[in-house]
């Protein structure tokens, strides 16, 4: 009978997707991170990867994150922001739909989720993960 003494780099990810990267990634729905901001918080994520599965700092984890049919931090921000935006607009707290309807007319033309948030109510989520999906496969 085989007994670990030490637990595997998959279950070490796991375990920081599970308690490091909700730390990482709060609130960033509600901030708009410039370009610079996202790709430092990008690398901070890649890093602990590397460190997991024992990679150097100059090499890629793309493929490690690909093979566990994983999202890099980007795509996680941004689809923690699609589910975000959602919920604003689906609420049914008539105050919080008011000043997302607010926001959204002072920011639309600089946030591309925002825009993808607007289809009409009743295919309004496909449509969003529809749009998520197509930007993270090109």
């Amino acid at each position: 009978m085989y007994r670990a003494h030490t637990p595997t780099a998959v279950a070490l990810l796991h375990l920081q997707e599970t308690y490091s990267l909700p730390i990482l990634t709060y609130a960033t729905p509600a901030l708009h991170l410039n370009a610079k901001q996202t790709s430092e918080l990008n690398a901070c994520w890649n890093s602990v990867i590397r460190k997991l599965f024992g990679y150097h700092k100059w090499e890629s984890v793309s493929a490690v994150l690909l093979g566990l049919g994983k999202l890099n931090f980007k795509h996680l921000v941004m689809l923690r922001k699609v589910k975000f935006y959602w919920h604003l607009y689906c609420s049914s707290d008539v105050f919080l739909r008011d000043m997302f309807l607010n926001f959204l007319l002072c920011y639309l033309k600089y946030d591309s989720v925002l825009k993808s948030v607007l289809y009409s109510r009743s295919d309004a989520a496909s449509n969003v993960y529809i749009s998520f999906d197509n930007y993270v496969t090109t």
